[in-house]
């Protein structure tokens, strides 16, 4: 019997891709799943397994994968790669978990994610990490706008440049960046690399067999914990 079973999602609706989807996983099988561009929320609610998309994605894609305590027992979740592009909100909510994009993603990658690691291995739109609670999110390539806006938590890490107000309002969490930025949001500073911060960064971007002198990076960080609250 094989180890995998492939999914073909063109003729399904989102609710019978993800059940067949938990199916397999729940029998101990890894899952490819083929011809799913028009599925949005195609693995949503996901806390196990391994799962390989082949091609484009929708929008949604591995929002609330993981659990809470997975994260706070550091327990694995699931691992979801994507060979192609994603579309926006990935990963929306994710509390753990290992999501990977061979190519680009859309609009608000990571918003409100509490745990896990993102990597894009290519560009991204704007909204990166939007109300970012505790998750990773690397891209090595470029970001649009409000990268890390009101963020709480969390690392950001760009391979490339960023749009306006990079890491706008953040509270807590840091932004690490090789490129240019057009500007800083409010509450935003740039600071020194420290050598935890190169260790960091070294280890997981060898991880994902990212090249990159870690020297080359900036990191952002809040001028204030809590910026809302006057002096």
């Amino acid at each position: 019997m094989s180890s995998e079973i492939i999914v073909d999602a063109k003729e399904l609706t989102l609710r019978e891709v993800n059940l067949k989807i938990r199916e397999a996983i729940n029998q101990g099988f890894k899952v490819k799943v083929v011809n799913a561009k028009h599925i949005h929320g195609l693995c949503a609610g996901i806390v196990k397994g391994e799962i390989e998309i082949d091609g484009d994605v929708g929008d949604y894609v591995a929002m609330l994968i993981g659990t809470r305590e997975q994260k706070e027992k550091g327990l694995p979740g699931p691992k979801i790669i994507i060979n192609g592009n994603a579309g926006n909100y990935l990963a929306d909510g994710a509390w753990n978990g290992e999501i990977i994009v061979k190519g680009n993603a859309g609009y608000g990658v990571g918003m409100y994610a509490y745990g896990g690691t993102i990597v894009i291995y290519g560009n991204t739109g704007s909204g990166v990490g939007q109300i970012l609670k505790g998750a990773t999110i690397i891209i090595n390539g470029n970001v649009g706008d409000e990268v890390g806006l009101y963020m709480v938590g969390g690392n950001i890490i760009i391979n490339g440049n960023a749009g306006k107000l990079l890491g706008n309002w953040m509270i807590r969490g840091t932004i690490y960046i090789t490129g240019k930025y057009e500007s800083l949001g409010s509450n935003a500073e740039e600071k020194e690399l420290s050598n935890e911060d190169k260790k960091f960064l070294q280890e997981i971007l060898n991880k994902y067999d990212i090249v990159v002198e870690v020297e080359k990076f900036r990191k952002i960080v809040p001028k204030s914990t809590r910026p809302f609250y006057g002096r």
